[in-house]
């Protein structure tokens, strides 16, 4: 791998955009702008378009309308960072690909930056449209950062697993953050190393809460609400089974679901902000159902929940089972669920708390970018 140009400019291409729910790629996308300058391009869709979703691509085009690249619309952007955002459409088939690589073209001619070349490319997304601007940027260095099995994710096209195969063999390096990913994805890449997600340790650590009335708990999940990966039967079950505790699911609705009334749905909320949550909950759920999406995920939020000193009850995913099975709750089935959560909140003290916050602290983002940088080198 070339020397790195500390100096030199970082590209990241996102498959969310910056003001989707906090994750890793804005995460790191922040930590790079702390000493280089980082342009974070858009480019969103890899799912077959449904007649549904026209009205979420017509809202994206009014939000580029109104934002469009170097402004957030009132989001905070770190210094050194500058949003890029092109109009693209799901690179599901050969007249949106060709769309979206006549806007790649566009977008190369009218920012010198890319012009000139980039020193590194972080890239997060497997689609035909990221590879098309991967191939017209100069680059020393292209990082895969393989957050999600996207070759799992229901409605992708067929031709997906192509591209992202001719990615992993480009890639200098392809970062995953689970074990189950490095099996799927490390057959196939030039090299391939694991780097779990952190947690900005600091935006979690609230106070400890006094214990609440036996029967009337507080749950808290916060992250996006989507069928593929968030078990919402389950969820309801709980909630009509204990109606006398407050589930709080907080975060974008991708996924419409009719919950009882105990549930209640505040929608996205800035990620500096989520600790006012978690100030109010006794336990912090997650509630995932298992299929091959899951079975390859570590949550974005793993740490962040261990941040907080709350009990954590979670589905068994095999990355939480090998790494956390010491400091997580697992349960299966509605009255597992249901054990699970009483039990962790009665059988709490003060040294368990302890120990989640220092799991967490020993695996802050600070911590992980120095890894990646040490790769880098």
């Amino acid at each position: 791998m070339p020397a790195p140009d500390r100096n030199g400019i970082v590209l990241v291409i996102s498959n969310i955009a910056w003001d989707f729910v906090w994750q890793r790629h804005q995460t790191m996308a922040s930590l790079f702008a702390r000493g280089r300058p980082v342009l974070f391009c858009e480019i969103p869709g890899i799912r077959r378009v449904r007649l549904t979703d026209f009205s979420r691509l017509l809202a994206r085009w009014r939000t580029l309308r109104r934002h469009p690249s170097g402004t957030s619309g009132g989001k905070p952007v770190p210094a050194g960072l500058r949003l890029v955002r092109p109009f693209v459409l799901p690179a599901t088939n050969a007249i949106f690909c060709a769309f979206n690589s006549w806007q790649m073209r566009r977008l190369v001619r009218r920012e010198p930056a890319l012009q000139a070349g980039v020193d590194l490319i972080l890239n997060y997304s497997a689609s035909r449209t990221a590879l098309d601007l991967i191939a017209r940027v100069p680059h020393q260095r292209l990082v895969y950062d393989c957050t999600d099995d996207l070759l799992a994710v229901d409605g992708i096209p067929e031709f997906l697993a192509a591209d992202e195969r001719t990615l992993l063999q480009r890639a200098d390096l392809t970062l995953v953050p689970s074990r189950t990913l490095f099996a799927r994805k490390n057959p196939l890449a030039r090299r391939c190393v694991q780097l779990p997600h952190g947690a900005l340790v600091e935006r979690f650590e609230v106070p400890m809460r006094p214990p609440s009335r036996e029967g009337h708990l507080t749950l808290l999940y916060y992250g996006h609400l989507h069928r593929q990966h968030l078990d919402f039967a389950l969820i309801e079950s709980i909630a009509r089974m204990r109606p006398g505790w407050r589930v709080i699911l907080v975060g974008p609705v991708k996924t419409p679901h009719t919950f009882p009334t105990n549930v209640e749905l505040p929608g996205q909320q800035p990620h500096e902000e989520l600790r006012r949550f978690v100030e109010q909950a006794d336990v912090l759920v997650l509630p995932y159902v298992l299929n091959a999406y899951t079975e390859a995920v570590m949550p974005a939020k793993t740490y962040e929940c261990l941040a907080t000193g709350r009990p954590v009850v979670a589905t068994p995913l095999p990355e939480l089972v090998a790494e956390l099975g010491g400091h997580f709750s697992f349960a299966t089935g509605k009255d597992a669920w249901v054990e699970a959560i009483t039990s962790a909140v009665a059988k709490d003290s003060e040294s368990a708390r302890a120990g989640r916050m220092a799991k967490a602290r020993a695996n802050s983002w600070n911590a992980r970018f120095d890894q990646l940088q040490q790769w880098l080198t």
